[in-house]
């Protein structure tokens, strides 16, 4: 029992200084996600001409799904990438406390930090596109699930990758996730091996996991749940041993 009690003080010790640490950071993020939602849903629809029920359906189900890989996927790595500069990644590993703490209280921070853009989004897309929500235990559950993967793949990339290699790797992420997947339109614009590509990746089938189980736009896809998983799953092996390893 004590351990228990001990390790969840670790716990929250970890999480209030990983507040305090990121506390001129929060505000940015936040006004950064709603910026980013305003463009995608308003912007994107004129380039992508947006005026039918299916291309409205992505545009708001891909900002969604776009709003996590921002902070999943390039600001989480990128922070985590500076606190390796500054020593801050070093000086946590000399803390007595267990490397999985260390993964777990920031994946709550950055999981809480990725909920404004989340519901921009959702906002936008009911009031102007008139694709409305879904919530309920599976979509809850599914959330919880792309936002602890996609924020592990953000983690593995910043903890394994020299400092200038993640800025790139994040950008190429950012621009291909905006640009190139089948995020914000249907996979049927692309080539038919290019879509290939893309369904073993984690981006798009986490595109599928939202719209299925937020927005009830696709059927159930076992694949893309497995896909994600595997990637997390990766993530996270690569995340201890990066953690655990001693120079």
């Amino acid at each position: 029992m004590e351990i228990i009690k001990s390790r969840y003080s670790s716990y929250i010790g970890l999480i209030k200084w990983s507040l305090i640490r990121h506390r001129y950071y929060i505000p940015i993020f936040i006004v950064v996600q709603i910026l980013l939602s305003l463009a995608m849903m308003y912007g994107f629809s004129f380039i992508t001409n947006a005026v039918d029920e299916a291309s409205k359906s992505y545009l708001c189900t891909g900002a969604v799904t776009i709003n996590i890989i921002a902070v999943s996927c390039v600001l989480a790595p990128q922070i985590i990438s500076e606190a390796k500069q500054n020593g801050v990644f070093d000086y946590q590993k000399t803390l007595p406390i267990s490397r999985i703490g260390i993964i777990i209280s920031d994946l709550f921070i950055w999981g809480i930090i990725s909920l404004p853009g989340i519901a921009m989004s959702v906002i936008i897309g009911s009031i102007n596109f008139g694709v409305y929500l879904n919530f309920d235990i599976v979509g809850i559950m599914s959330l919880i699930f792309v936002i602890t993967s996609l924020i592990l793949f953000g983690f593995s990339v910043a903890y394994l990758l020299p400092s200038n290699i993640v800025a790139l790797i994040t950008q190429l992420i950012m621009i291909g996730g905006l640009l190139f997947s089948p995020i914000i339109y249907s996979a049927d614009r692309l080539p038919h091996w290019m879509e290939y590509i893309y369904n073993y990746l984690p981006f798009v089938p986490v595109s599928n996991i939202i719209r299925y189980s937020l927005f009830s736009l696709n059927d159930f896809n076992l694949f893309s749940y497995i896909v994600v998983f595997v990637w997390a799953l990766i993530a996270f092996v690569i995340s201890m041993y990066t953690l655990t390893r001693r120079k």
